[in-house]
């Protein structure tokens, strides 16, 4: 245990990852077959990953010893560093995992061994490595590889690219989703802002009404498969379903921030792709809001030159907001299409000091706002200056994490309640005044 515990802390330090990571993945897949008792389940998908791995945890940590790590941690090192926390009280541990390159999920699999897998969706995601969406549904499938005869299979039924793969499939398969004849389906779905996800759903015979904090419909493929594999592994459905109550959005994904001046933002600056975009976009456009801002960087994987990029992008945020703010260099191209679609409160700004600085003057009460950008660009520190003053405006950054964990950031805010000055180090949650 002790000499697990080493390699797990070494594997945290970012200049021994390379030499560590073999030693690390040999001790996980060793540990793996020892865990002969416990129930793995991957969960994969090009979107909704996090999500439905924090939702599942969840329901099956409330119902018996389960092992998960919350949270975009679905790289090969946190793969085995999950393998490894895994003792054998856990009955259950719930991995997710992720593909960047081909043969990812095959080795994944190899190492762990999955009982069970979960897939979400497929979309054009990681394009410059998998050009085609039959190439990314490919690599989702060899996860199912792995399961044989016995292993069971939890599709999405609603996505076709996921519905095909029950061919693969040896043994069980179960569907969710909003088409009759699922294993676990859902009904009477709403989600206008500032309504969170809410619907009932349908497993056999029984049904129940499910309520989560959950912001925006595109989230209802990551709940119905946490509930679909819940019930699988023996939970009731309306314990399922009231553990889904409990459960807060994941970070930086569609994660409603208020702010001291009455606005709400809807942080969404984890994953910067095209179809998350749309989707938190769709989200805007339909909420009950005095007014609804777009504050946006650059984004990924939409196959298009970085000009004709920007123009669609900039298109698209016209159409949903009212204001929309433009961070990066390509900023000003971006505001000339956004006016040409017909927004005429359209900024560009080169840097993410002057954005803060111009919001401090422009948001009021009863507005919506979308951020919407790139973990590595942190522009959730906009919204964080709003708060008060913080120390770190660094333009790039390694760390993939948001700010409020950070000790760099070292946000000194004023208390809404008190007028007092409140430091926050490292975890907004904790702080001393």
């Amino acid at each position: 245990m002790q000499i697990l515990g080493t390699i797990n802390r070494l594997a945290n330090r970012q200049r021994v990852r390379d030499s560590v990571a073999p030693l690390l993945n040999a001790c996980a897949f060793v540990w793996r077959r020892l865990m002969f008792r416990t129930t793995f389940i991957a969960i994969t998908g090009s979107v909704g990953k996090s999500t439905a791995t924090a939702l599942l945890g969840r329901i099956l940590s409330d119902h018996t010893m389960t092992n998960w790590s919350p949270g975009a941690k679905n790289n090969r090192f946190a793969v085995a560093r999950t393998i490894l926390r895994t003792r054998f009280r856990h009955r259950f541990t719930v991995i997710e995992v992720g593909a960047k390159l081909p043969g990812t999920l095959r080795r994944a699999a190899r190492l762990f061994a999955p009982n069970i897998v979960v897939i979400l969706a497929v979309r054009n995601i990681h394009s410059n490595i998998f050009p085609t969406l039959e190439d990314m549904a490919a690599e989702k499938a060899l996860l199912l590889g792995r399961l044989g005869k016995h292993g069971t299979a939890i599709l999405n039924a609603d996505d076709p690219s996921v519905r095909a793969m029950q061919s693969r499939c040896e043994g069980p398969v179960r569907t969710f989703g909003l088409e009759a004849g699922c294993f676990v389906t859902a009904t009477e779905v709403t989600a206008r802002w500032p309504q969170r996800l809410t619907f009932r759903a349908h497993c056999g015979s029984e049904s129940t009404w499910v309520q989560t904090n959950l912001v925006g419909e595109h989230m209802l493929p990551s709940t119905l498969s946490a509930l679909a594999t819940a019930v699988f592994c023996g939970v009731p459905l309306a314990k399922a379903a009231a553990s889904l109550a409990q459960v807060q959005p994941v970070p930086g994904r569609m994660d409603p921030m208020p702010l001291p001046n009455g606005v709400t933002v809807l942080r969404d600056d984890f994953n910067a792709t095209l179809p998350t975009f749309e989707a938190a976009l769709a989200v805007l456009r339909d909420a009950q809001a005095s007014r609804r801002i777009v504050i946006m960087g650059d984004l990924l994987d939409t196959h298009q030159s970085v000009r004709a990029r920007a123009r669609r992008l900039a298109q698209l945020a016209a159409g949903a907001a009212d204001m929309v703010v433009f961070i990066g260099d390509r900023a000003a191209l971006c505001v000339k299409a956004a006016n040409e679609a017909g927004c005429t409160a359209a900024f560009a700004f080169q840097s993410l000091p002057k954005v803060a600085d111009f919001l401090k003057t422009e948001l009021r009460g009863g507005d919506l706002v979308l951020l919407k950008g790139l973990v590595g660009r942190h522009i959730e520190r906009v919204i964080l200056a709003q708060r008060g003053s913080i120390a770190c405006w660094v333009v790039r950054c390694h760390k993939l994490m948001v700010c409020e964990s950070c000790p760099e950031l070292k946000l000194v805010s004023i208390d809404p309640v008190g007028g007092s000055f409140v430091r926050h180090s490292g975890n907004l949650s904790q702080t001393s005044a």
